[in-house]
């Protein structure tokens, strides 16, 4: 009786393996025993042979990016298998690894994206050129690899341009920031440096128009409204300048850099009593910083407020003692006062520091 058991269960076993064998290729099954053997080659002719047996099975492609090309490091290999797996059943999880196609791609874009990040990091160390340079280029071969296994990743076109424009390859920033563009894609930093080598190629009417278009979009963009206020004010489009500037203050007034760009634009348009009081506003929070204080102190000075000049300036000085402009504010706002004798000693400190 027990021998009766036992012959049956091994005829359940033998015929439960027979079942599993026949639900795929006898090359896929040849594969994973050259996997385990380590034999990477041998696996990957199989899975050719059975790719073209049975090209409706996602489990083939699939095996040869994770089996094959990821070891391998044969990233463009791997990225068109798991393209392959997709476009087969975008639901199909390989039961092994329990992952999908996407995530896959996802792990293997990461990789590849994160050398590029550490070699940029690396060239920031650096303080020799030669070598910073050489670094900067080995991490812009990662971040196109990147973007070639994943084309929607915003962060490799970020590090990819980034270090193109420190390479000074003003062809690979227009190029690669208007391929993202292409798609639709936004990033506030691509589009910063995109702009400033149109306007640096005196690409002026373009520059004004990029940012208009951007902005009508992405309005948040403080770097890029900021660049539009600057670039305007140089066009010498001044009160288009400003009321840019004032809608962007009004809508946020916590902004101390937007205060401190209207102040300046104000203090070009000659409106002096304006761009003192933006300054204020900017010393509120920082009553220290010297070169708000020389800017503001500019400004009364233009607006001959020889008291309020005298005042900032006393500031500057006291705050750094070696301050020429400080002290050449100081003794021309006492000499439009009057004060001869103590201004004449304030020119010399600045005449010796000078």
């Amino acid at each position: 009786m027990k021998l009766k058991t036992l012959i049956l269960a091994l005829s359940a076993l033998v015929m439960f393996s027979f079942f599993l064998n026949s639900c795929q290729s006898p090359e896929v099954t040849s594969a994973k025993v050259y996997f385990q053997q380590n034999n990477l080659e041998a696996a990957e002719e199989q899975l050719l042979i059975a790719l073209q047996k049975e090209p409706m099975n996602p489990e083939v492609p699939f095996l040869l990016a994770t089996g094959v090309y990821i070891p391998q490091k044969e990233w463009i290999k791997a990225r068109d298998q798991l393209l392959k797996v997709k476009e087969i059943n975008p639901n199909y999880t390989n039961p092994m690894t329990r992952t999908d196609a996407g995530e896959q791609l996802k792990r293997l874009w990461g990789e590849i994206h994160t050398q590029g990040a550490n070699k940029f990091n690396d060239a920031l160390k650096e303080i020799f050129p030669a070598e910073k340079d050489s670094l900067l280029k080995k991490a812009t071969q990662k971040f196109e690899l990147a973007i070639d296994i994943k084309g929607t990743e915003i962060i490799s076109y970020n590090g990819l341009v980034k270090c193109y424009f420190l390479l000074d390859d003003s062809v690979n920033v227009i190029k690669w920031a208007e391929a993202l563009m292409d798609k639709n894609l936004f990033d506030e930093d691509v589009y910063a440096y995109y702009v400033q080598i149109l306007w640096a190629q005196n690409e002026k009417d373009k520059t004004i128009e990029t940012l208009n278009n951007i902005l009508s979009e992405n309005p948040e963009a403080m770097k890029l409204q900021e660049l539009r206020v600057q670039y305007l004010v140089q066009l010498e489009r001044v009160e288009e300048a400003k009321d840019f500037a004032q809608k962007l203050t009004r809508e946020n007034p916590d902004n101390v850099d937007l205060l401190y760009l209207l102040a300046q634009v104000f203090l070009i348009t000659g409106d002096f009593e304006s761009a003192q009081y933006e300054f204020n506003k900017v010393l509120i929070e920082n009553p220290d910083d010297i070169e708000v204080l020389t800017r503001i102190a500019e400004a009364a000075f233009q607006a001959q407020d020889w008291l309020s000049t005298e005042d900032y300036a006393r500031r500057i000085v006291e705050l750094d003692p070696e301050n020429a402009a400080g002290y050449m504010l100081l003794w021309k706002s006492l000499y439009n006062q009057g004060n001869k004798d103590e201004a004449e000693k304030y020119r010399q400190i600045e005449k010796s520091l000078r």
